[in-house]
């Protein structure tokens, strides 16, 4: 096993241990056997593995890996964001790195983790976690008439 698959499967083992995801679908065309042996004791009730979302119709995932292998549009990433997953995890190398930057920044999603040496980077989306309530985002706090006097922006 090279360094860079053992860091990748790692990183995915330790993201389902601390997730605790039932139904996991990992998008790749690799032979993960080995990432298979690490995951196979934790409590996974579903496992789907494939190289794109065509087959997936109307099945809903807690956890949606996408490894560096496959290649995958803004279109794809916002299917399975949108239909299919509320947790995302892509892996990516670095080619084309500004644009994929821009793109992933674009969908919500945030750089987990970089590492040059190895050609890894890992971007994630948390649908629970991606917009938070805020105390002043609600019609308590303003845009009621009668605050309309006391406060001009």
């Amino acid at each position: 096993m090279i360094k860079k698959e053992k860091i990748l499967f790692s990183y995915i083992a330790n993201i389902i241990e601390d997730e605790k995801p039932r139904h996991v679908f990992i998008q790749t065309k690799l032979d993960i056997s080995k990432l298979l042996k690490r995951i196979e004791k934790l409590d996974i009730e579903t496992l789907s593995i494939g190289p794109d979302t065509k087959n997936i119709s109307t099945e809903n995932f807690d956890l949606f890996i996408i490894l560096d292998d496959v290649e995958f549009s803004e279109a794809d990433i916002g299917t399975v964001k949108n239909l299919i997953s509320q947790k995302i995890v892509i892996f990516t190398d670095f080619i084309n790195d500004k644009i994929i930057d821009e793109t992933m920044l674009k969908l919500g999603l945030q750089t987990e983790l970089r590492d040059k040496t190895n050609k890894l980077k890992c971007y994630s989306y948390n649908l629970k976690t991606y917009n938070n309530k805020r105390a002043w985002n609600n019609p308590k706090g303003w845009a009621n008439p009668e605050n309309f006097d006391k406060f001009r922006w």
